[in-house]
């Protein structure tokens, strides 16, 4: 690929757009008259590349006439998590396409597609006059789970209200897709348990954790 430094902020591609329609989604943006071609890059936000790791394979061409034609972009948010579009602008120059090395993020918009539902029950087996109390775990995924993705907490008294709120324990096994019903544990009579997302926040962008 031919790089070359942006020469004027009139050659950037900026003010993208974007309208969705279930997984439908259609973007917009300013395109210079300067500008030929432009060049797609697509990728989950998790694992995009730096524009000198780019190869011709990752980025799809896109010109003008297309563009006129279509309105815009058209395209399809595939999967879970954040979706990445990366605009490059480009010129043709004695059958050569120049592509602008921009590094602000004016050509960068992120978009966020639909969430792997993960249902969980805690079911507690409780008998008169003991101390102690057994507990059930089960989890219903949509898609196979990293071992660490989640995590149960516990705490004495009442249930937990978030991942900071008690003694936290690492599940052992991955979680194949479908329903895992865990062994039983044992835990003391006024202690209770829930399940969390180790990573919260960054883990709640791609999934949904649902009691049932």
């Amino acid at each position: 690929m031919n790089w070359e430094t942006i020469s004027s902020p009139d050659h950037e591609i900026k003010d993208i757009k974007k309208t969705i329609r279930d997984s439908e989604v259609h973007l917009t943006w300013f395109w210079s008259k300067d500008v030929d071609f432009v060049y797609i890059y697509k990728t989950s936000t998790d694992e995009m590349k730096p524009l000198h790791e780019l190869k011709l394979q990752d980025l799809k061409l896109y010109t003008r006439e297309e563009y006129k034609a279509n309105q815009g972009y058209p395209s399809r948010i595939d999967g879970i998590g954040r979706t990445a579009y990366r605009i490059l602008p480009c010129q043709k120059r004695e059958d050569k396409l120049i592509v602008f090395n921009q590094e602000n993020d004016h050509n960068l918009i992120n978009i966020s597609g639909s969430k792997a539902r993960i249902y969980f029950s805690i079911c507690y087996k409780n008998k008169l006059f003991q101390a102690r109390k057994k507990v059930q775990m089960s989890i219903m995924t949509e898609l196979p789970l990293e071992k660490d993705l989640l995590v149960y907490v516990k705490k004495n008294g009442g249930a937990p209200v978030s991942v900071e709120d008690g003694t936290v324990y690492p599940f052992v096994r991955e979680f194949p897709s479908g329903k895992t019903v865990l062994p039983e544990i044992e835990i003391d009579k006024n202690e209770f348990i829930r399940i969390f997302f180790s990573h919260g926040k960054k883990s709640a962008q791609s999934y949904e954790l649902i009691p049932q």
